[in-house]
């Protein structure tokens, strides 16, 4: 007999909106998965047909702090700067 699986929970860390949410929240999974970080965006078909809904990504219950963390470094980070 098989052992079963345990139970898997998910939650929601961010929620992408607007005309770049798709793209946004590809770059997000793009980032977590590169840390090791498995996660899931539901909307994602949606959101590519019709670019108003929102994408959420949701992650492991027990990596969400650390896919917070990483997350708010990379998008709180300034962007590079133009030198004239």
């Amino acid at each position: 007999m098989a052992e079963a699986e345990p139970d898997l929970k998910l939650v929601k860390i961010r929620t992408f909106s607007g005309g770049t949410a798709r793209l946004d929240a590809e770059l997000a999974k793009n980032l977590l998965e590169a840390e090791g970080i498995h996660c899931i965006l539901p909307g994602e078909i949606s959101a590519e047909v019709i670019p108003v809904f929102d994408v959420p990504l949701l992650v492991c219950e027990e990596d969400a702090e650390q896919a917070e963390a990483i997350l708010e470094s990379y998008f709180q980070a300034p962007g590079p700067t133009l030198v004239e």
